[in-house]
This record gives C-alpha cells, structure tokens and sequence, in this order.
C-alpha cells in the first residue's frame, strides 16, 4: 500500500485479514458416529455410560486473524500479559465432561498460521484435526482433499443452542462462502469490528455532540474540529473507502452482479462489465466518489502521509481515526492515552446529500474474520464427527461470546452473542443495517477487483490527488491507462469464457 513505513507498522497486526475471510472446513468421517445433533441442551447429553478405555484424541490449532486463542502461560495480568486467557480450555473440559470418550489438546503456540508448516502437514496428513489459515487457502486445499467440507453438519441441529434447527441458523448464511465445489470449508469463530474511534474530549470542546451519522454530519464536525486547531481525521486502512465506493456505486451493483448472483461483485463480474462498458473508470459516480475522498482528506493532518495515525490519535493529536478491534483494544490498553474516547460506524450516504446516496453497505463489521476448518487427519482418525461436534459446542451464541470477549479483540461470530461494551455500537448497527437489507461489506470495491496492479496504481495515484499533485482529470487518465492493462491480464490470467457474458 502507499502508506509511510510508519503506517505500515501500525497496520502490521490488522492486515492479516481483508476484506476477506478466514477458511475453514469439516467432513465425512468414515465409520464415526454422528455429533450430538438432536439433544437440546447441553446438560441433556449423558455419555457416561459410553465412556471407552482409550480416549479419541482431537488437536485443536487454534490461531486467529487478529489473536489467536491458544491459552497464555500465565493468567496473572501484567504489562508483559495484558488479556491473560484460558478460556478455550475452560470450554474444553466442559465439552470433555459430556464427551469423556474423548480429548481435547490444545497447541500453543499455534502453527498453522505459518503457511509452509501447515502445507508440510497437510500433505503429510500431520495437522492438527481443526486449524486456522487465512481465508483463500482453502480453495488450494480442498481439491488436494486437506480440508473437509462442513455442510452435513451445518444442515444438522446444533445440540447445545436451544431451539436451533439448523447449525447454520447460527450464522449469516451470505458469508457462509463456498467453494468453487459449492461446499462450505469453515467455521467462522469471530467477526471483524471496524469503524472509527473517537476523542470525546475534543468532540465535546469543539461543540460536536453526537457522532456524526451521515457525511454531511462527518464533514461538519470536520469543520467544528478544525475550528479548534484539531485534525479530524485519519485512515488507517483505506476501510472507509470501502463502504464509500460501495454506496456510490450500489445501484450498478444489481446490474454487474450476474453471473453468479448474490449481492457481492466478483472478479469475473467486475471484468465483464469493465470490457462491455459498463463500468467506466471516468464516471459520474467515480466523480463523486474522489471528490467525497477529497473532502473527507480536508481533515488529515498536514504531513498525513508520513504519520502513524495510531500515535497521533493516541497523543490526542488526530480526533478521529478508522479502526478495527485490535486498534480498539491497543487504544483502550494505552497508557499513553490521557483521555475518555468512543467508537462509532462509519457514515452514510444519504440521498440528501448525493444524487448516488441512499443505498449502503452493512456497517460495524467487515465480515467473518478467524474461522477454522476441519483436516484430513481428522479424516484419517476417525475423529471428524466428534471435533464438529466440539466446534458446534463453542460456537452458541453463549459459548462463542465466552470464547472470544475475553480476548477483547472481536465480534463472536454467531447471531445471538454479545459482544464486548466497547464494540457495541458496531456491533448494534450491523444488526440493524443487516435487518435493513444493507449491502454486504465489500459488494464493490474496484481497487481489489481490478488486480494488483490496478490496486498498486490507485493506492500511489489516489494519494497524488489528496495531495493535490494531479488533477481529478489526471487522476482518471491514469487510472483508466493502469485499468485497461490490469484487466487485460487477469482475462489472460484466468482464460473467461467471453461467450458466457
């Protein structure tokens, strides 16, 4: 990205997702019993009687996109431990009480994060049954036959939350992605909170009094901020401009989104409308869009491009920043930090404000982040159907908020949980703004469809422009030279069947 040095390490942490999301997986167990299914609560399974004179082993890897949930040494809180943790092992033993046929263990540290090792253990069917990996590296496994599909089981009751017909009524079932084989390979365990923090203290100083909801509120309290000498405002990520660019262009969405319908704009999409003309680099909408960026830039500090946007809102030197759980969590943990702050969504874009507002994409979070999956040496023990089972188990909505809030770094995953008081009001307006049939987060976002090297050109160009080096003429000129080559390639890349458009 165009980011300083000093950005890119205040980001280290919170770029192992994007926008998209972890993977995971589960799968047919040869002769294996069946999970749990059918037994309404917990306290209902009785397998004493069962109990077998060698116990079914099942290793759990259990790394994060932001932290990992592997249990710390220690549970005294020190600077050196700041969120002391054990309760994935605490969950454990309870779930070992109903199912003393079996065992948990734990690693930690985790392994599979680093992708060589997991590769070498996959292809030596030496992983553990459930690991963490980043999102795209199931599509590489599961032709290889590393990771299972979970779909059996999510078409069963989960036998520990009360009432549920179905494991995925759990979850949205929009972000539930499948392969390319139509199969579900993990299981989401977190979502990803994101938005913008905020000093209250200087919110109240420049007579700001709620946070702003629209952008015309976001540009006034910018106004009100810079009144008092404040910079307002500064990404940290380019996160905002994700849901910025999806409003702007949400009613071409429906249009573009045709060859495989459902509400998100892939990449075959995108080239399609790029190479039918229906979608234009210099549009009335990508007007819009870099001229909101540029208003919005108004609030950046002088000198923006070379600062940590995370010190400077910590030193109370920036009002505002985007950020997401981890940075919330940092800012809460600060002791740096010498005053009250608050989070917030980020805006919208109403009709009032712009012929292309009204529509928006869900705000609050960006989606599943730590999932797991299900290996082939789950397959190969025999032990498939009782790790589902244990996954189903911390994944009610009591159990996953257990699970992650402690961590003080993510949403649990199911619908139903709480989440923590600091990611409340993200975690209130994505249910609110999913009820409201929102757009999903990431439905459009140019950038990331066109390739890298589109992506490479917007990141240098766009931060041209803010600077006011190139005009927005020149801006288009360029983007639309670096947008025909970009595309051109992925075509060559991936061999579209055009008749097919």
């Amino acid at each position: 990205m165009f980011w300083s040095k000093k950005w890119h390490q205040s980001l280290a942490v919170a770029l192992s997702t994007t926008l998209v999301l972890s993977a995971c997986s589960s799968g047919s167990g040869g002769n294996e019993s069946k999970p749990s299914a059918g037994a309404s609560e917990s306290t209902n399974v009785d397998s004493s009687s069962k109990a077998p004179t060698e116990k079914k082993v099942i290793v759990v890897d259990p790394g994060g996109d932001f932290t990992d949930y592997a249990p710390t040494t220690s549970m005294e809180k020190s600077d050196a431990n700041p969120h002391p943790y054990n309760e994935i092992r605490v969950l454990a033993d309870e779930w070992e009480k109903l199912h003393p046929e079996a065992k948990i263990e734990i690693l930690s540290p985790t392994k599979s994060k680093d992708r060589k090792v997991a590769v070498a253990q996959l292809a030596a069917g030496t992983a553990a049954d459930i690991i963490y990996q980043i999102g795209t590296f199931k599509d590489e496994d599961y032709p290889k036959g590393w990771v299972l599909p979970f779909d059996k089981y999510l078409d069963m009751p989960n036998p520990y939350a009360e009432g549920n017909a179905k494991w995925k009524d759990l979850y949205n079932e929009s972000w539930l992605n499948r392969s390319g084989d139509g199969q579900v390979y993990y299981i989401p365990i977190d979502a990803v909170p994101i938005g913008i923090i905020y000093n209250k203290e200087l919110f109240a100083k420049a007579g700001i009094d709620k946070p702003p909801v629209t952008y015309t509120e976001f540009f006034d309290a910018q106004q009100k901020l810079k009144g008092i000498g404040i910079a307002s405002y500064m990404p940290i990520y380019r996160w905002s401009d994700i849901t910025l660019e999806t409003a702007v262009f949400a009613n071409k969405i429906k249009e573009w989104d045709v060859l495989t319908p459902n509400g998100i704009v892939d990449q075959e999409e995108f080239v399609r409308a790029y190479k039918k003309g229906l979608y234009q680099v210099d549009s009335p909408e990508n007007r819009e869009y870099y001229k909101l960026k540029k208003e919005k830039a108004d609030g950046y500090p002088n000198g923006w491009n070379s600062i940590d946007a995370y010190k400077a809102f910590v030193t109370g030197k920036v009002a505002m920043i985007e950020a997401v759980g981890i940075h919330m969590r940092n800012v809460q943990d600060d002791k740096e930090r010498k005053f009250e702050y608050g989070t917030m969504p980020f805006p919208i874009l109403s009709q009032e404000e712009s012929a292309y507002g009204g529509a928006n994409t869900i705000r609050g979070t960006a989606g599943y982040a730590t999932a797991w999956q299900l290996t082939n040496s789950a397959a190969k023990k025999g032990t498939a159907d009782l790790a589902a089972d244990f996954l189903m188990y911390l994944t009610t909505p009591k159990n996953n908020a257990r699970l992650v809030n402690n961590l003080q770094a993510a949403i649990p995953a199911a619908n139903g949980a709480e989440a923590v008081e600091m990611f409340k009001p993200m975690y209130d307006q994505f249910q609110q703004d999913y009820k409201d049939g929102y757009l999903t987060w990431g439905a459009f976002y140019a950038a990331v469809l066109a390739g890298s090297e589109y992506g490479q050109a917007y990141e240098k160009l766009s931060v041209d422009y803010l600077l006011g080096s190139i005009s927005l003429d020149k801006l288009l000129v360029e983007l639309e030279k670096s947008m025909k080559k970009s595309v051109d390639g992925i075509v060559q890349q991936h061999k579209y069947d055009e008749s097919k458009w």
